[in-house]
């Protein structure tokens, strides 16, 4: 993740609805106040900051772990002034998460990310060496099979048809790389993330779906997320796949008449068994 790259997620992770839904996984993990908590995937830092705001720790500690130092550095210039040594910053992927968590974690939180995990088996193996016994993995997606509504479909077609039409007619001779690969489109269902869980040794403790009505403010913010809108328009150029999607939403919304569109947040408490 570039610097420019954080700082456009961090447009879209400080709209409301974002922090309304973390906030959400975040008090049903009942975190406390002594506890060793990973929040995995940290990005710029919105949900360790929102970890630490539940929890207040006194004597526990928080681990925000993420890959791209640029968004890591940003996490730590925005919260260690406040909270000093009891957030740590850690940069590690997900899938070698136990190489890196030097003390036995109370909760491994993973917010909006575990989509772009492309072997989620060895994550959860991964999470769960990380975690003590009956440790909770807390997560959520609104990056799975089940994410979009039924009746909103006409208006996710809408939308990649306008912002295809709007690459070509501006760029004709200029050719898609359709066999590009994005993990992002590889969306699992409500009963293959269970059946992953059962078998990573995880007991669901709470599973729900979140509708969250997306405005058109959150829709063009969440464009300008790479990893967004590489999945969105594979072997596009980024900035290009950027400016279509921004410019074919705004159109959609007004030839549909929107002024927001529901989606739902997949999320997801488990123990560790």
């Amino acid at each position: 993740m570039t610097t420019s790259e954080g700082d456009s997620f961090r447009r879209f992770a400080s709209l409301p609805f974002y922090t309304a839904v973390n906030r959400r996984l975040v008090e049903m993990c009942g975190l406390r106040p002594s506890q060793t908590v990973v929040d995995l995937g940290a990005g710029t830092g919105a949900v360790t900051a929102l970890i630490l705001e539940t929890m207040h720790p006194e004597g526990g500690e928080v681990v925000a772990v993420e890959p791209s130092e640029s968004a890591l550095e940003l996490a730590r210039r925005d919260l260690q002034e406040r909270w000093g040594t009891v957030v740590k910053f850690v940069s590690g992927q997900a899938e070698n998460l136990s190489r890196f968590v030097q003390r036995t974690a109370d909760a491994v939180v993973f917010c909006n990310a575990i989509h772009l995990v492309e072997d989620k088996r060895r994550m959860l193996h991964e999470v769960s060496e990380a975690l003590r016994e009956r440790g909770l993995f807390a997560f959520n997606s609104t990056f799975f099979d089940g994410a979009q509504p039924p009746d909103t479909m006409p208006f996710y077609v809408m939308w990649v048809r306008r912002a295809l039409r709007i690459f070509r007619e501006e760029n004709p001779e200029m050719r898609r790389n359709k066999e590009e690969r994005v993990q992002a489109r590889i969306q699992l269902s409500v009963d293959e993330y269970r059946r992953l869980l059962a078998e990573g040794g995880f007991d669901v403790q709470h599973m729900e779906l979140c509708p969250v009505e997306m405005s058109l403010e959150g829709l063009e913010a969440i464009s300008e997320y790479e990893l967004f809108a590489k999945g969105a328009l594979p072997g596009i150029p980024l900035a290009m796949a950027v400016d279509c999607l921004k410019r074919g939403v705004a159109d959609t919304f007004r030839e549909q008449n929107l002024t927001s569109v529901t989606r739902n947040w997949l999320q997801v408490v488990a123990v560790k068994a």
